[in-house]
C-alpha cells in the first residue's frame, strides 16, 4: 500500500471515528472498513475487544471476514458473547492486554484459547485462509490498555511498514475508545443527577384534595401546628409518612 492510500484510509477511519459514542458500533465499522480497504496489506480478518473492568474480563465485540456467516456456524456461540477472564494470559489477545505489548502468532488458538476449542479454531483458521496472526493493544489517552484489536493475514511475512500502519490503527481506536469513555461517564453522570432531580420531584407536593373536618379536629390541628411551628397541611404529610 503506498503513502497516498494509507493517508486516505486513515482519513477515512478518522472521519468514521469522529462522533461515533457507541462502542459496539465503531468496532463494527471499523473492522469492516479495515478488511475492504486493506486487502492489499494480506489482511482478511480483524476483531476488536474491550476490558469490562468491573468484572475483570475481556469482552469480544466483533469481527469482519468475508467468510463470516459459514464461521458464525462453527462458533459455540455469538462471537459478541464471548469473554474471557483477564487472568488467562495464555490467550494472546489476554496477554496483549495485560502486558500492554502487541502479541503475533501463526495459530489462531494461540488466541481462542479458553473461549473456542482448539479445533474449531484452527478449522475457522483454515475457511478464513489465514497464515499470521497479530493483536494489539487499545490503548487510552493515559497509555492504559483498555481493550485490543487482532487482525488476521494471509501472508506469513510481516513487514515493518505493516506494522507501523496497524499500529496507527490501533491509535485512532485508542483515541475514539478514550471520547467514548469519556461520553459514557458524563452520560451515566447525567442520568444519575436527573434520576436524582426526578426523585426530588415525585417527593414534591402537587396532589390538592377537600379534607372535611370538624371544629374540634380543626383546633386539635392548630394546637399542634402552633407547638411543632408547622403547617396543618405538613402536621398532615408527616403523619401519612409515618403510617
Amino acid at each position: 500500500m503506498n503513502t497516498d492510500k494509507q493517508a486516505i484510509l486513515l482519513k477515512k477511519t478518522t472521519a468514521l471515528l469522529v462522533g461515533t459514542h457507541d462502542f459496539r458500533q465503531l468496532a463494527r465499522q471499523v473492522t469492516d472498513l479495515v478488511v475492504k480497504e486493506l486487502n492489499d496489506q494480506n489482511l482478511v480478518g480483524a476483531a476488536i475487544f474491550r476490558v469490562h473492568e468491573n468484572e475483570n474480563s475481556l469482552y469480544a465485540y466483533t469481527y469482519a471476514n468475508k467468510y463470516h456467516k459459514l464461521i458464525d456456524t462453527l462458533l459455540p456461540a455469538k462471537f459478541s458473547q464471548f469473554n474471557i477472564s483477564l487472568s488467562r494470559t495464555d490467550n494472546l489477545v489476554v496477554k496483549s492486554v495485560v502486558a500492554n505489548q502487541i502479541q503475533h502468532s501463526k495459530d489462531v488458538a494461540d488466541f481462542s484459547r479458553g473461549v473456542v476449542p482448539d479445533a474449531i479454531s484452527r478449522k475457522i483458521q483454515k475457511i478464513m485462509k489465514a497464515e499470521m496472526f497479530v493483536v494489539l493493544p487499545i490503548r487510552l489517552k493515559s497509555g492504559k490498555a483498555a481493550g485490543a484489536v487482532l487482525l488476521a493475514l494471509s501472508d506469513i511475512k510481516l513487514d515493518g511498514e505493516q506494522l507501523v500502519l496497524f499500529e496507527t490503527l490501533a491509535g485512532q481506536l485508542g483515541l475514539a475508545f478514550s471520547n467514548i469513555l469519556e461520553y459514557e461517564r458524563l452520560l451515566a453522570k447525567y442520568e444519575n443527577l436527573a434520576g436524582r432531580f426526578t426523585s426530588a420531584e415525585d417527593d414534591k407536593p402537587s396532589v390538592k384534595f377537600t379534607l372535611r373536618i370538624t371544629p374540634k379536629e380543626n383546633e386539635k390541628l392548630e394546637s399542634l401546628s402552633r407547638e411543632r411551628k408547622r403547617t396543618k397541611a405538613e402536621i398532615i404529610r408527616d403523619f401519612l409518612e409515618t403510617v
